[in-house]
């Protein structure tokens, strides 16, 4: 009998660490969609802010864009891949777009617009 408890234990403590685990692993792999993200944000500010003229910074925000997208590119498939079978859950695209937006809100170059409606997404 104490056999069956400690293993019904062992057991219920497995599944919580696992799906601990899995949220985390969810949330971290929001979070690096996220950074990459920002990233393309402030690289795209940085371009609209430069002067045409100035090719030689033209041309280095241009393959930093370029890069960051393949990146972008990247992190998705490799999310898709990951999540393949959770995507087609309603559920499941609520709560990535939920913790994309919380985790955009970190971004220091989201424009004031979209900060704020990220904002009001996140209240209800």
């Amino acid at each position: 009998m104490k056999k069956n408890w400690l293993l019904l234990v062992v057991t219920i403590g497995l599944v919580f660490l696992y799906s601990c685990s899995s949220d985390s692993t969810f949330k971290n792999d929001v979070e690096r969609i996220s950074q990459s993200m920002c990233r393309n944000i402030d690289v795209m500010n940085r371009l609209k802010a430069t002067n045409p003229s100035d090719s030689a910074t033209v041309k280095k925000l241009q393959a930093d864009a370029h890069q960051v997208q393949v990146e972008m590119t990247g992190l998705y498939k490799e999310f898709e891949t990951k999540y393949k079978d959770k995507m087609k859950d309603d559920k499941f695209n609520k709560n990535f777009a939920r913790e994309l937006r919380r985790s955009m809100l970190n971004c220091p170059s989201l424009s004031k617009k979209d900060r704020e409606e990220f904002e009001k997404e996140l209240e209800n």
